[in-house]
């Protein structure tokens, strides 16, 4: 193997490719349809960056794509081969059945043809499934992928200083200045800044 070959091989896209043409053969052999998609590592429209629970994997329909052919994303968030062979699968019947469909009783029958268990919106890959994904992975070797760990952005603090009065509860404002010179005019106290 050349140098190129060698480097290529640590391709993403290379690994989704070559995944994709043996779930696509899988899916066929359980006579459901294989359908022409585009494969990706990239995150999700929606909830694939929050510190929650997260989209793993998302498909864009035909009808949401310029040429017809739907594209699938698998987050970077993930890693293990096994998992995103799995979502990816479960993408792929999506693209299969149409948007239409969505998670409903043919998808679910879909999804169970090919050997995913659990609901059908978080569906995981069953024992007989795992044995054909893991010699997947002897064939194409792991995942060439490191999960991007996405840190939550930390909220900048108020400019404003807090002062309060001497009122029992106190009364509080928040002022952009330090030498603020206003009185209650419950206490007729001035207002001091407040401790901490």
């Amino acid at each position: 193997m050349s140098e190129v070959d060698a480097g290529v091989k640590q391709l993403r896209e290379w690994w989704l490719f070559e995944a994709t043409k043996s779930l696509l053969t899988l899916m066929v052999e359980q006579g459901i349809e294989a359908v022409p998609v585009r494969v990706s590592c990239g995150w999700p429209s929606r909830g694939g960056m929050g510190q929650g629970k997260h989209v793993i994997g998302q498909c864009f329909p035909q009808e949401m794509c310029a040429d017809g052919v739907p594209q699938i994303f698998v987050s970077p968030r993930i890693h293990e081969s096994i998992e995103v062979l799995g979502t990816l699968l479960h993408e792929l019947l999506h693209a299969s059945l149409g948007w239409r469909v969505g998670h409903k009783k043919p998808f679910s029958q879909a999804a169970r043809k090919v050997g995913l268990v659990g609901p059908p919106t978080a569906t995981t890959v069953g024992p007989e499934l795992q044995v054909v994904l893991q010699n997947l992975v002897n064939e194409l070797g792991s995942y060439p992928h490191a999960p991007i760990q996405v840190v939550a952005k930390q909220k900048p603090g108020s400019r404003l200083r807090l002062f309060e009065c001497q009122c029992d509860p106190p009364v509080k404002l928040r002022a952009g200045r330090d030498d603020l010179r206003v009185v209650c005019l419950d206490c007729e106290e001035p207002f001091t800044l407040a401790e901490g």
